[in-house]
């Protein structure tokens, strides 16, 4: 966050609100790797919208509000779209269980993944998905994933699309009977809307001053994790 912050290209991206056409954001490309994605701590006191986290994950791994899709709430939910990807004039398509199964079968195989763009229909809504493909390999007795995203709010999102992408990850590996690996996180716009700026600096200020008083900021996230689960 400090290195976007300080070093990213000032920019601008397709505003998700019907009032405006763009908004000023601050962004770079980013990959993020994560070697050991379920090591504590894996929340931050300093992250907003942590009262939510249980609720997104159960979103994102069981489809708990796939339904806003249908009822005119949402243009997607990430579970929809992976758990039942919908083509144009074929049956919906299960790539959950199309990765456990060709993992199960191969699992060296590089052809593990699921995708979500829906080009004749994404092209036309106002709020796309912004992940676009998730990829798994089974290395050793290891589970690796990559995500790949075309636009990310790095201050709002980030953090509880990684969340609850590391659960799913830990989901799949109990069913290949397989250890949690490396976790690859690729982002073409990791952003910051002009109107977090400030927040941002916060944040990142209250971090500063933690550790320069020998605390952290991560204290009592063990608490939050259980609390998430």
């Amino acid at each position: 966050m400090e290195a976007l912050l300080h070093h990213g290209i000032r920019s601008y991206k397709e505003s998700y609100r019907y009032d405006e056409e763009k908004i000023e954001i601050i962004e770079a490309s980013m990959k993020m790797i994560i070697r050991d994605p379920l090591r504590e701590p894996m929340l931050h006191m300093g992250c907003e919208g942590l009262g939510n986290l249980r609720e997104y994950v159960d979103e994102v791994l069981d489809g708990t509000k796939d339904d806003y899709v249908d009822r005119g709430f949402w243009d997607y939910t990430y579970h929809r779209l992976l758990k039942s990807y919908e083509v144009v004039g074929l049956p919906p398509v299960d790539q959950f269980s199309y990765i456990i199964e060709k993992l199960s079968a191969a699992s060296f195989s590089n052809r593990a993944q699921g995708t979500t763009w829906m080009p004749w229909k994404h092209s036309q809504v106002k709020g796309p998905p912004c992940l676009q493909r998730i990829w798994f390999k089974i290395f050793g007795d290891e589970l690796e994933m990559h995500t790949s995203w075309r636009s990310r709010d790095s201050y709002n999102a980030a953090f509880m699309n990684m969340y609850a992408i590391i659960h799913l990850h830990r989901r799949f590996s109990e069913k290949l009977h397989v250890k949690v690996g490396q976790y690859v996180d690729d982002s073409d716009s990791y952003h910051i809307y002009s109107y977090n700026i400030k927040s941002v600096e916060k944040f990142l200020e209250t971090a500063k001053t933690l550790r320069g008083k020998g605390g952290s900021p991560y204290e009592n996230s063990s608490l939050l994790t259980r609390m998430s689960k």
